[in-house]
């Protein structure tokens, strides 16, 4: 069954607590059915085995990702206790990561309840959001999960003021960062960016080492500050009442070394961070300096993905790298740094259940040509390209895009077409042709400028809309 889109957001795990108990939900407790709309199930809904509450429960799929998910409202943000009910007839337990909002907080593990019909519940305290939040119970073995009857939230703790630093709850990253230094969460890959919002009359932002950073309030056009470092002044005079910011940092590539890295806000006296709803959709774009939006000054958020995704009013980030190929033949091969967390990571280090993607667009081959790949290379590559795609995003919707150079376009249509034949119906040929004119729309004969990625944003925007 599809899954309703998940969303990226920075949540953190409010002591965790795990217990099995049998007894009723409290008075004050929101029971939502696993068997009813917008739940999702990666499986069935059946009525086989009694004992159930409501009209039936989610068999899911024996497969590592076929998640449950529940759409959860909640009156203010804070501590919420879970209680999942379920049953699994086997005596092997099958362990699940636990994700709010799309980020992963902890992870749990089902046991064995000696019969189908012998149902007990599991409890565990979250965070979660003012307003709409999605709980996602998603299974790490092939096991698959146990049969899920409900989830019961009762919110028990309000959250707390946001202080602005990088773990604040209230702020939500989008792309890939790396979180393990508490000082300074820093930015993996280009075109990600943090978003939240904040009272008081002022606004800044705490830097390490130089960077150029980008910036917007309330909305407003997008606009740099560069070579800056330390505290970092953003606005002053801000009228009374709740604003919003969202900050972003030019990648670091090439001969540029700048620090992308945040170190939490600089708020007025007596100021908060506030939560913002999140968009409905992530999209993850995967491809090289096209991709990126290089060489254009204004990069990424004059690019076509980070323009697509503005358009289509989701969350969205850029996995790309200048000179990056799709086969790992002395180049970045996208192939397998997509399953790192930056083009500077030594492994395949990224957790992906860190956030789930609803849309990934894949944009390479321009630059294999010059690595001597060959058209069998390339089209097999591509194929193993769009299985690991799947296993890290096990809903989303795939979109391979033919170069805008014509280069390995029937290789890329005829991948699609093994998967789709392999039984992947959600993966997509994008063709492109006549998007971008080499004379007009590129200042290289390769690299669009800001008006071109304008033109193929203007294209490419339609393709998704109809899937996301």
């Amino acid at each position: 069954m599809k899954f309703a889109p998940l969303l990226i957001a920075s949540v953190v795990l409010a002591g965790t607590a795990l217990a099995v108990t049998t007894g009723p939900a409290t008075a004050a407790s929101t029971r939502y059915e696993a068997e009813s709309t917008p739940a999702t199930c990666a499986g069935t809904i059946d009525s086989n085995h009694a004992g159930f509450s409501g009209t039936g429960f989610c068999n899911g799929d024996n497969a590592a990702g076929a998640a449950v998910q529940f759409a959860v409202d909640a009156t203010t943000g804070g501590t919420a206790t879970l209680a999942v009910r379920f049953a699994g007839g086997t005596t092997t337990a099958r362990p699940a990561d636990v994700l709010v909002n799309g980020s992963r907080v902890t992870t749990t593990s089902f046991e064995g309840t000696g019969a189908w019909s012998s149902w007990v519940t599991r409890t565990l305290t979250v965070s979660v959001n003012a307003g709409g939040n999605t709980i996602r119970f998603s299974p790490s073995t092939a096991a698959g999960l146990p049969n899920i009857d409900f989830l019961d939230v009762e919110m028990t703790g309000s959250g707390p003021a946001g202080t602005g630093q990088p773990s604040d709850p209230n702020i939500q990253y989008h792309g890939r960062w790396e979180r393990s230094n508490s000082s300074y969460h820093a930015m993996g890959w280009a075109g990600g960016y943090l978003e939240t919002g904040f009272t008081g009359g002022s606004i800044g932002v705490r830097q390490r080492n130089t960077i150029d950073l980008y910036y917007s309030i309330d909305r407003a056009p997008l606009q740099w500050r560069r070579n800056v470092s330390g505290n970092v002044t953003l606005a002053t005079g801000l009228p009374a009442g709740e604003h919003t910011i969202r900050i972003g940092y030019r990648e670091r590539a090439g001969s540029y070394t700048g620090d992308p890295v945040f170190g939490g806000l600089l708020l007025a006296g007596g100021a908060r961070t506030t939560a913002v709803t999140r968009p409905q959709n992530l999209v993850e774009f995967i491809g090289d300096s096209i991709t990126v939006g290089q060489p254009n000054a204004n990069r990424p958020f004059t690019a076509y993905p980070w323009l697509t995704g503005e358009a289509l009013g989701a969350g969205h980030t850029q996995i790309a790298q200048g000179g990056a190929c799709l086969v790992s033949q002395d180049c970045y091969g996208m192939m397998d740094w997509f399953r790192r967390s930056s083009a500077s990571a030594s492994r395949d280090d990224w957790d992906f259940s860190t956030y789930q993607a609803t849309g990934v667009v894949i944009n390479l081959g321009t630059n294999d040509i010059g690595h001597g790949v060959s058209t069998t290379q390339f089209h097999q590559n591509y194929i193993v390209l769009l299985e690991r795609v799947r296993q890290a995003y096990p809903t989303a919707h795939i979109f391979a895009m033919g170069t805008f150079r014509n280069r390995y376009v029937p290789e890329t249509r005829n991948a699609v077409a093994a998967r789709n034949a392999a039984g992947d119906s959600k993966v997509h040929f994008v063709d492109t042709t006549g998007w971008v004119n080499t004379a007009t729309d590129t200042s290289d004969n390769v690299h669009p400028t800001d008006a071109g990625h304008a033109k193929i944003a203007q294209r490419l925007t339609p393709v998704l809309d109809q899937y996301l």
